[in-house]
């Protein structure tokens, strides 16, 4: 246990250092390789580093986040902006209700929290700045609602879960939908009363039915994308991986048909921010596949699992102590590796006392999305932040309430396990 002991005090070390979590857990293992007087062990670590990454469904992950760069450089966002603008604009708070109703879209093709705050807050935060809203308010809702993206399918991070857990793909992008739909909502109910008590301004522009048409028509097609993949895993027609490969394509088709051709130029800087996104997600899942074996062999999962076996063999009062350690976890580690290295950890405890793995899953996601926007690492928090260019003081004081109906959520879903588990089993991914 002491070895294992100075391996954690290495990772905490560096990771506070503000070392990349890739080289945190690399060289945290090979700490250990070398304190434990098992050198053998770094061509174990090694041997992991590159089977960890050898995954047929981590084949999907890079094809995502193509999908969502093409969509992204083609123009996309904007028309989903404008057609969220027809539908909620005449509101009052309508921009807020855009924000939230084009997160709630761009969910659906890119899966990624970070690349919401990234396209859409630098379109909505100065559009609802320049009408009347209060800054920090408009970097709060973008932030918020971002955090829908990797709930809402399709969902990188649940790639990941069924990677580590064997879990169904499928199962686990509709299982965690209805939950990104209520964090939406929430949002929507938030902006319904701040909107009335500040008295933000509504769209006062009728549009004709030409233009309602026209936006109709340009915006079908793109929120066309997650119903194909999700139809496609539904009926059988393919694998989650082989729906990613056909969601770069039919996204090619929409953006370079529809609405622009890329240059060469356009294209070769896709396919460059792709490969490094891959790159970074790749990087953290084979380091953090040699740490989860060092856990692993020094039994660390069964430590766990007898702790709170002990503690409590309630199932409702182990799910509270698992989400509190998730949602401090969240505040200090990004998405990816907190996936690589807790699921093979609390997956076992969670099997172990019956919670459905599709539950499960979609609890852990929950809580790390939660966690984005927690100081004092949280991702979507600071790159809202950094977007708006707002002080952290004020955005934190009006992102409260939306981090408590965020818990209300979370408790819901942990507690209500037809939340997460009704779609699946409708759709006949479950038993």
């Amino acid at each position: 246990m002491i070895n294992i002991g100075i391996m954690l005090l290495v990772f905490l070390l560096l990771l506070f250092a503000g070392m990349p979590v890739a080289f945190v857990l690399s060289i945290s293992s090979v700490v250990y390789c070398l304190i434990s007087g098992n050198a053998q062990f770094l061509y174990i670590i090694g041997h992991n580093f590159f089977t960890g990454m050898d995954n047929f469904v981590l084949m999907a992950v890079p094809l995502f986040i193509l999908t969502g760069e093409i969509m992204n450089k083609g123009d996309i966002t904007n028309k989903l902006v404008d057609f969220a603008n027809l539908l909620v604009g005449r509101f009052r708070g309508g921009l807020a209700y855009m924000d939230v109703l084009s997160c709630m879209f761009f969910a659906g093709i890119t899966g990624s929290a970070l690349s919401e705050v990234a396209a859409l807050g630098s379109i909505m935060i100065p559009a609802m700045e320049k009408t009347g809203y209060d800054k920090e308010y408009s970097s709060a809702v973008t932030a918020a609602a971002a955090i829908q993206g990797p709930l809402i399918p399709p969902s990188i991070p649940a790639v990941l879960i069924a990677a580590v857990t064997g879990a169904s793909t499928g199962a686990l992008f509709i299982g965690a939908a209805i939950p990104g739909f209520c964090l939406g909502l929430a949002c929507c109910l938030i902006t319904y009363f701040v909107a009335k008590k500040r008295q933000y301004p509504k769209e006062e522009r009728k549009f004709s039915l030409k233009e309602v048409l026209q936006l109709t028509i340009k915006s079908f097609f793109p929120l066309l994308t997650p119903f194909i993949i999700i139809g496609g895993l539904l009926t059988g027609a393919f694998t989650p991986t082989e729906s990613a490969a056909i969601s770069v394509f039919y996204s090619l088709i929409v953006t370079m048909i529809g609405y622009k051709r890329f240059t060469r130029k356009e294209f070769a800087e896709i396919l460059k921010s792709t490969i490094v996104s891959t790159a970074m997600i790749y990087l953290i899942i084979g380091a953090a596949s040699g740490f989860a074996w060092i856990l692993a062999i020094e039994n660390i999962p069964s430590i766990i699992s007898d702790f709170l076996v002990n503690f409590s063999q309630h199932k409702a009062v182990t799910l509270l102590i698992i989400n509190i350690f998730l949602l401090f976890w969240g505040m200090w580690m990004d998405t990816a590796p907190s996936i690589m290295i807790l699921m093979p950890m609390l997956f076992p405890i969670a099997n172990g006392l019956g919670i459905h793995p599709i539950h499960f899953g979609v609890i852990v996601l929950l809580n790390l999305m939660i966690g984005l926007l927690t100081p004092p690492f949280g991702m979507v928090l600071f790159s809202a932040q950094a977007v708006s260019r707002v002080d952290l003081r004020g955005l934190l004081r009006e992102l409260k309430p939306f981090l408590l109906v965020d818990f209300v959520i979370l408790g819901l879903v942990t507690f209500v396990p037809e939340i997460s588990l009704f779609l699946p089993r409708l759709f006949g991914l479950i038993n």
